[in-house]
């Protein structure tokens, strides 16, 4: 749609339709921060449309589907992917909701929404705002192709990380764009009554200390690395219990891992938790191991959500880690796969509570002046703006 026609439909006082789209709503960091962004975007100026490319049952009833459903001035619509090799059929749903709902703007969340935008809005002169850098370092050849015909096809292209960018191209392109996560801060902060019913819920009474690990249970989180680090810690913190908090495709593996004398009885599966934040801040030190050996990290909320709840982080370093945290001073960042640093680590913090006390206040310090929802939602909202010139 021609810049002219959004600005007169602007200046006229009309909202402005938007289309979002996402793979799926299945328990996930992109997810989350799409879910914060339907959240925050003011209904009256935006007209919201969300789509998902995949059937509804693929998300299990695990993700942030009724999140979404709650959310009265949202349109759901799903595109009904049956599998992998299922375009054709969604293609086409995508192109006849973009003409039906007159989308102005497209806003697809990650890698494979944005190929369906692109070649779905495919010269209907949609602008497309693409948040689909989300790690740091392209997996595969296909994936890398992927993101440079982002980077020549999309009006934005959105990491939300420099590093996302900085490991990728030499140069950065004009309509390059980083927008870091965004944290509604006033979450993260203490809820006795709902710690106690999720400490009752899981059987955690038993445990004098917590440590966990939130992340989706797939290849590109190394939840075996925990899992060995939980074993050594163990042996010296017999008392410690050890949380494996969110799901995935990769979770029966990773129960099967941890089925060993001398860790199963400390290690507790949470499944997707709709308290995550609760059971973040219920933590005495929260870990993010990540298989650097498959991907970077881009920004990880898991980070971002414990410092918030000024709980101190031992966290693989890399991607876009360093940009969120400093070695020493909020937590510590480790070397990949390195378990017996890993374990060195979160014995000091085990065994010392005014330095879990110190690292996080330093990490809640920084979380308020970094991780500002307000700021992220603000800067999306700049990029659908300068798609209505003379406004």
């Amino acid at each position: 749609m021609a810049a002219g026609t959004l600005s007169r439909r602007a200046a006229a006082g009309e909202p402005v339709r938007i289309l979002f789209l996402t793979p799926s709503l299945q328990s996930g960091g992109a997810e989350r921060q799409l879910v914060q962004l339907l959240q925050q975007l003011d209904p009256q100026r935006y007209r919201m449309t969300l789509a998902t490319i995949d059937m509804p049952g693929q998300d299990d009833g695990r993700g942030y589907r009724a999140d979404v459903r709650a959310l009265a001035h949202l349109r759901l619509v799903d595109l009904g992917r049956q599998g992998r090799f299922d375009v054709i059929g969604p293609l086409l749903r995508l192109r006849r909701l973009l003409r039906e709902e007159r989308i102005e703007i497209l806003h697809p969340f990650l890698n494979l929404a944005t190929m369906f935008a692109l070649t779905g809005s495919w010269r209907s002169g949609i602008p497309v705002v693409a948040s689909a850098i989300r790690s740091s370092r392209d997996p595969n050849l296909l994936y890398r192709l992927c993101v440079l015909a982002q980077a020549v096809g999309c009006d934005y292209l959105v990491s939300n990380s420099e590093a996302g960018f900085d490991n990728r191209f030499r140069r950065r392109r004009a309509n390059f764009r980083v927008i870091g996560n965004g944290l509604d801060l006033a979450r993260f902060t203490p809820r006795p009554e709902a710690a106690a019913r999720l400490r009752e819920q899981f059987g955690l009474g038993r445990f004098r200390r917590l440590v966990g690990m939130v992340a989706t249970l797939s290849a590109f989180k190394d939840h075996e690395a925990f899992l060995d680090v939980a074993a050594r810690v163990a042996e010296n913190h017999p008392d410690t219990g050890f949380l494996v908090v969110g799901d995935g495709p990769r979770r029966a593996v990773v129960e099967a891992y941890a089925a060993r004398p001398g860790l199963a009885e400390n290690v507790v599966f949470t499944g997707h938790c709709r308290d995550v934040d609760v059971l973040t801040g219920m933590l005495d030190v929260a870990c993010l191991f990540t298989n650097y050996r498959i991907v970077d990290e881009g920004l990880p909320n898991a980070v971002m959500e414990a410092m918030a709840c000024g709980v101190p982080v031992v966290a693989t370093r890399g991607g876009g880690t360093p940009e969120l945290m400093t070695d020493g001073v909020e937590g510590y960042m480790v070397a990949d796969n390195d378990v017996a640093e890993s374990s060195a680590r979160l014995l000091a913090l085990l065994g010392d509570e005014q330095l879990r006390r110190t690292m996080g206040s330093r990490g809640r310090a920084r979380a308020e002046r970094q991780f500002s929802l307000a700021a992220c939602v603000g800067a999306y909202e700049a990029l659908y703006e300068s798609l209505l010139p003379n406004r």
